[in-house]
């Protein structure tokens, strides 16, 4: 079994809905399997973020952790995802990028 990639997804400052729909784009464009980790400091995510991913399909393997105000998701991405977000199909951002994992 190969390891799977691991993605962080920086969303400090972002404001609502940004970091909801940033990390939905996020998890639809990687692979099944692979980890996204999302950091924020919208206190509307806390709900949002966890609710809105897992009702798409995405795993959410962790309760979030908070340091601060600022709050830390990981999500696995997953299998089969329900609906299709507007944005799958366009490049990735440049806040999003690929990460080394020290598992």
């Amino acid at each position: 079994m190969t390891t799977p990639e691991y993605y962080a997804l920086d969303l400090r400052g972002e404001s609502c809905p940004y970091p909801v729909i940033h990390t939905l784009e996020a998890l639809h464009g990687i692979k099944p399997g692979e980890i996204l980790q999302v950091q924020t400091d919208c206190p509307q995510a806390y709900r949002n973020i966890p609710d809105d991913a897992t009702a798409a399909g995405h795993e959410l393997m962790a309760d979030p952790s908070r340091e601060g105000a600022v709050m830390t998701f990981t999500f696995r991405r997953g299998e089969k995802v329900l609906g299709k977000h507007l944005t799958q199909d366009k490049p990735r951002r440049s806040w999003f990028r690929r990460t080394k994992t020290t598992r």
